[in-house]
């Protein structure tokens, strides 16, 4: 939190569960006008090139506020560089494109209508050469012009917007089975033709699935709930395909291992402190000076507009963020309501003024349908602030004790728990004669461990380096 999939598309975990809260809080997002017209919200449908431009602008405004561009001009450059080299191979190009990277860590990629391409910081961690890049680049491309944000919108427009099946999640995070084959296909074809290796992608989506083997101990079984095939599988096709393609390096063209090392060495990984960190349960933020335990064993989240946790079933959630202008608390709570009413049919159940420490507040309580909600506004930093906490109105007395405690937990960060911010970077080191991952690894203390540090390098872990080998190890910096 500042002041607050592509191939995994997978919803980050805090949306789904905070999905309905943010229908509570602030109503459904729309391009439209938000004043209602009998009684029927106003839908953007994707019917042309011209639709995905304006929706597609509009969804990067929303992306940069929510996750956050990356500010490195150099790295910026160097995506954008292979980005446009790629564009030269589309036979038709309806959009200005613009290449981007978001400030995330989970390996993502990511193609907007309109042309908007983004990759996330710990994909490019992830990545391990130019080629892999490319490819994934590529895959985005075709994703957007092929235009198929628009035929994916045509299978969800009748889902119920309040409806919260892993069905739904999956269809609105990811693109059918035919079009990320369709991706992957002509993804492949621009690589080529652009003087990269196609065989990237397979690499790539190969370094997934042994991620996957590693946070989970066995590769995940698909399930009817998968809307696009699995790395493994899309990995086999990408390799056979792969090897049917013509391509050729330019001539004089560096080392696409060493150009992307040089270009990602010294990133952070993990949460950046001028972001907040978190350390187990406790978040701390070493900039604007304050902590927050969340509940523990719920799932932790950190975005560019808000920190947050989400129980383990994934029905409940904490959050916090601080995106309300600075005035009369009551003031500033009664016209957020007021603009909650008109998206949503949200009813105000309490009023109240509480405490934030030595911070005065005040607390609405709010129930929409079978959701319950405890919003306790609260100035900080120049801003007013929220902390909400959503429950099902069934299960509150399961909830509502954690969730209170976590929002009482909110003060100023002790010195105590400044000393345990650390940053965790990325460093390139060249491997010895005879080394192997075990011994590198102890060499540059990397807080990996061995199996960790050979998938960061695309590597089994048997390997015994020559010497001289460009590798990735991830250090503690205090």
């Amino acid at each position: 939190m500042k002041r607050h999939a592509y191939f995994l598309r997978t919803v980050p975990r805090i949306v789904i569960g905070l999905l309905v809260a943010v229908l509570l809080a602030t109503g459904c997002a729309s391009s439209g006008s938000k004043k209602k017209d009998d009684g029927k919200r106003k839908r953007t449908v994707l019917l042309t090139s011209s639709d995905d431009v304006r929706v597609g602008a509009e969804a990067a405004e929303t992306v940069e506020a929510d996750m956050g561009l990356l500010d490195d001009a150099e790295l910026q450059a160097y995506v954008e560089a292979i980005g446009k080299k790629l564009l030269r191979g589309l036979p038709r190009r309806n959009f200005a494109y613009t290449f981007s990277i978001v400030d995330q860590m989970e390996p993502n990629a990511f193609a907007l209508p309109g042309g908007h391409i983004y990759v996330s910081r710990g994909l490019l961690a992830l990545i391990n050469n130019v080629d892999e890049l490319a490819c994934v680049l590529g895959h985005e491309i075709i994703h957007s012009a092929n235009r198929h944000s628009a035929q994916q919108q045509a299978v969800s427009r009748y889902q119920s917007p309040l409806s919260l099946p892993r069905s739904r999640a999956a269809t609105l995070a990811s693109y059918s089975r035919d079009m990320e084959r369709e991706a992957d296909t002509f993804g492949q074809r621009l690589c080529a033709a652009a003087g990269y290796d196609p065989m990237g992608l397979s690499t790539f989506l190969r370094s997934l699935d042994q991620r996957e083997r590693l946070l989970i101990g066995a590769p995940r079984a698909p399930t009817f709930y998968d809307t696009h095939p699995g790395s493994r599988e899309r990995a086999s096709a990408c390799s056979a395909r792969a090897g049917e393609l013509r391509w050729m390096r330019e001539p004089g063209a560096a080392d696409v291992r060493t150009v992307h090392l040089e270009q990602i060495d010294g990133m952070v990984i993990g949460d950046r402190p001028e972001t907040g960190v978190f350390v187990d349960d406790l978040f701390i933020h070493p900039v604007l000076g304050f902590e927050m335990r969340f509940p523990k064993g719920w799932l932790l989240q950190n975005s560019n507009r808000a920190v947050g946790a989400m129980a383990p079933r994934r029905e409940a959630a904490v959050y916090l963020t601080g995106d309300l202008p600075a005035g009369d608390l009551v003031e500033v709570a009664d016209d957020f309501t007021k603009k909650a009413q008109e998206e949503s049919p949200v009813d105000l159940v309490e009023k109240k003024r509480v405490r934030v420490g030595a911070i005065e507040a005040v607390r609405y309580g709010y129930e929409g349908g079978p959701i319950a909600a405890k919003v306790t506004f609260f100035p900080f930093a120049g801003a007013t602030w929220r902390m909400v906490g959503i429950v099902p109105r069934a299960a509150s007395d399961r909830y509502l004790g954690q969730i209170l405690l976590s929002m009482r937990s909110f003060g100023p960060l002790t010195d105590e728990h400044r000393a345990l911010v650390h940053v965790d970077r990325l460093r390139v080191v060249l491997a010895r004669p005879e080394e192997d991952i075990v011994a590198l690894g102890q060499r540059t203390q990397s807080i990996l461990d061995p199996s960790a540090n050979a998938l960061l390098n695309g590597m089994l872990g048997n390997e015994v380096f020559k010497g001289g080998e460009l590798m990735k190890v991830i250090r503690r910096e205090e």
